[in-house]
């Protein structure tokens, strides 16, 4: 054998170990999770409601969903340029809004926030801004403007408050978040344009709060989901595979994660938007469980864009191309006899 030939087999080699270290690494992280993760029950279909259309009840490519302390469910009704509210059972109660840019009227309204003091925060991606209601659909007050610079969007997707009063944006072109004091003041960004690290974001299109007020980040288009400290500091990621950001349909992974809850229990739900369901993970990032499937039967999606859970832990998902509500029952754990 020749010099040339044996260092190519010592190449061989170190490849295949490194391939077969990789291998056990993988499957370490498999194993651990079937360990250490708590298994769960997929929820359950309960109802829907709603169609495409414009009258009241109907939507035209509704985009986010938020319940209030007293379950009253809200969806910001995109293609109608507007917010309508909902009793649990999906009964029609109201709606507010029109196309335009003075105060109370939406552009593309997006994901919504409600917080404790019954005030929705609602993401205008075609506005960049944040439009704060009450719940009756009085305009409080506007947050930011068009641009690049500090305190301004451009196309705001998701919004999220914490305990303290701290807004958190995803801007989406920007390719950012953007966090303002209780009094409005825009403070430093969270992150930007990038793939692999951690801290960067490609389109981000939401945000929620942890029980712990932890920012959690659906990174669209990275595929995956970003963990920050309250302080804005990179904790930990999850999906997009070996953090290149590539697409996939297992467990764990996404096409394009376009809506994102954190429960009172610190569970994260993701719409997990072409792979047509919705994926439960622990405040870790290890999966949990995922519901949901391509169509248009009940229990079935056509691209979900975002997902609340009430008092009782009954899950709402925003059917996007169904043009339609779904209800599902809390999440639940398995027993030995399951």
């Amino acid at each position: 054998m020749n010099i040339q030939s044996k260092d190519l087999l010592k190449i061989s080699c170190s490849v295949s170990a490194l391939l077969s270290i990789f291998a056990v690494f993988a499957l370490s992280l498999v194993f651990s999770q079937s360990v250490y993760a708590e298994e769960f029950i997929p929820p359950r279909f309960l109802a829907q409601w709603g169609s495409q259309g414009s009258d009241s009840g109907e939507f035209e490519r509704p985009i986010g969903i938020a319940v209030d302390g007293d379950d009253f469910v809200y969806v910001s009704d995109t293609g109608n340029q507007r917010i309508q509210k909902f009793t649990a059972q999906g009964k029609f109660v109201l709606s507010w809004g029109k196309a335009g840019k003075e105060v109370g009227m939406l552009d593309r309204p997006m994901h919504l926030k409600i917080t404790p003091d019954d005030k929705i925060y609602v993401a205008e991606f075609a506005n960049d801004r944040i439009q704060i209601f009450d719940l009756e659909g009085k305009s409080l007050a506007l947050i930011g403007s068009s641009g690049k610079g500090a305190g301004e969007f451009d196309a705001p997707g998701g919004v999220g408050v914490d305990r303290q009063g701290r807004i958190y944006v995803a801007d989406f072109y920007n390719h950012r978040v953007q966090p303002f004091s209780a009094n409005y003041s825009a403070l430093p960004q969270i992150g930007k344009k990038g793939r692999i690290f951690g801290g960067n974001f490609d389109y981000p299109t939401d945000v929620a709060i942890g029980p712990d007020d932890s920012l959690y980040v659906a990174d669209g288009y990275n595929n995956r989901i970003q963990k920050f400290s309250p302080e804005g500091e990179f904790v930990t990621k999850w999906g997009g595979f070996l953090g290149t950001g590539l697409k996939g349909d297992s467990s764990g992974s996404f096409d394009v994660a376009t809506g994102i809850e954190v429960d009172a229990q610190g569970r994260v739900f993701v719409a997990d938007f072409y792979n047509n369901r919705i994926q439960i993970f622990n405040s870790a990032g290890d999966f949990l469980v995922e519901f949901g499937a391509q169509g248009n039967a009940a229990g079935e999606f056509d691209r979900p864009t975002d997902m609340t859970v009430d008092s009782q832990g009954n899950i709402y998902v925003v059917d996007f191309g169904n043009n339609r509500i779904q209800k599902f029952s809390a999440l639940t754990a398995k027993t030995k006899h399951d």
